[in-house]
């Protein structure tokens, strides 16, 4: 793999992966809930939402849904809080049609008043859906309490329901139109290509000519973390729900092998720490960052969860290093037969690191973790005044 820089300064990667009869073509764009300021919440979402509603050449949501069923593809499109990215995935012989069907929806989207009015609708319900179900939405709320104090950045992705009820189409396109940079752009191919060269002249074709001289900088972003060490909300609600967690390190920062190691002999899997003491032994719920326990039994389950991350920092056997590794390199193993996860996983990496790498290469990080660098990360992470908790508790008779 290399990356081919466009004309435009799009960065295109494609991935060879023989024998797979799927290919996967996204899209990557540095449009995120974490650079937009006051006025701008959810906005990132909300644009992510008018992808695939129709384009000059393709009328409508409609016509772009039939073409796509008869092609048998599948497509979909997401946000997170750095970035946003759309995908295709086909059959290999549809190759062509599926780049210049993306470039398309991403590119020369119509944005209509009337689809900005129904998407409106439709993600109000969404966030009110979240609201109402904190199995789905506490995350968010998590992340909102850590670091909503911010002066930039909207830390539940989607915004909230007061403001983005009140977004029109000017709104939805001058944000666009501000942020929707070539330069920040990353196309990736991942399939059974035969010929590379030929690929990236297809997306030369379908992605180069695109400029856009109304596009800025993305603000700098400061992040404030809370000096508050909880937060409880009182909800109709037949569990008990919370969240634990830390400030984390940043993404490039060199333990980042051992944080992943951390996190799958704390909560990672059937086996870790928190499941085997919350949901084997005392049948209390599910647990991993986040959890739903037995009304009654909320606080203990989060004064457990609060003991075994400190508990890290000086007991880690070496029977869960061997199995939090090889329970790595097993899902990963698994994943790599797929098409759209070599899409995400690169493209990931060019869009936000500007760097290539493999699942085998950082797997071989994985191998090189010992028990020394995890136990002194977990130290450093775990200390109980870093600790932050949020909980949602049953509203009483």
């Amino acid at each position: 793999m290399k990356i081919k820089h466009l004309s435009n300064g799009v960065r295109v990667v494609v991935v060879p992966l023989k024998g797979l009869k799927a290919v996967t073509i996204e899209v990557f764009v540095k449009i995120g809930s974490k650079y937009e300021k006051a006025g701008e919440h959810g906005l990132s979402h909300f644009l992510e939402h008018m992808a695939f509603k129709g384009t000059d050449k393709r009328a409508s949501a409609e016509v772009v849904n039939r073409e796509i069923d008869a092609k048998g593809a599948s497509y979909n499109a997401g946000t997170g809080q750095e970035n946003t990215s759309y995908y295709i995935k086909t059959v290999k012989e549809n190759l062509e049609w599926g780049l210049e069907m993306l470039s398309d929806i991403v590119l020369n989207p119509k944005i209509e008043v009337k689809e900005v009015i129904k998407e409106r609708g439709v993600i109000v319900e969404e966030l009110r859906m979240y609201s109402d179900n904190p199995a789905m939405g506490l995350s968010e709320d998590f992340y909102d309490f850590m670091f909503g104090e911010s002066k930039i950045g909207c830390w539940d992705v989607g915004g909230k329901v007061a403001e983005v009820a009140k977004y029109n189409r000017r709104e939805v396109v001058g944000y666009r139109q501000k942020y929707l940079n070539p330069e920040k752009m990353v196309v990736v191919v991942a399939g059974d290509v035969e010929n590379t060269e030929a690929v990236e002249k297809m997306i030369e074709k379908y992605f180069g000519s695109y400029v856009n001289v109304k596009s800025i900088d993305l603000p700098k972003v400061e992040v404030i973390v809370t000096k508050k060490d909880h937060f409880e909300r009182i909800k109709e609600v037949e569990q008990g729900h919370f969240c634990v967690g830390v400030e984390g390190i940043r993404r490039n920062d060199e333990r980042r092998y051992d944080l992943k190691v951390l996190e799958v002999i704390m909560a990672g899997n059937t086996s870790s720490r928190l499941f085997n003491e919350i949901r084997e032994k005392r049948g209390w719920g599910l647990v991993g960052v986040q959890s739903g326990v037995k009304a009654d039994k909320l606080e203990k389950a989060m004064e457990l969860t609060v003991s075994e991350m400190i508990k890290m920092a000086y007991l880690i056997t070496d029977e869960e290093m061997t199995r939090a590794k090889s329970f790595i390199r097993g899902k990963t193993g698994l994943a790599m037969d797929k098409s759209d996860f070599w899409s995400q996983f690169v493209g990931d990496r060019v869009l936000l690191d500007n760097e290539l790498s493999t699942p085998e290469e950082e797997l071989k990080q994985i191998d090189k973790v010992g028990v020394k660098e995890v136990k002194q990360l977990a130290a450093e992470l775990f200390v109980p005044g870093r600790i932050k908790r949020m909980w949602v508790k049953a509203k009483k008779d």
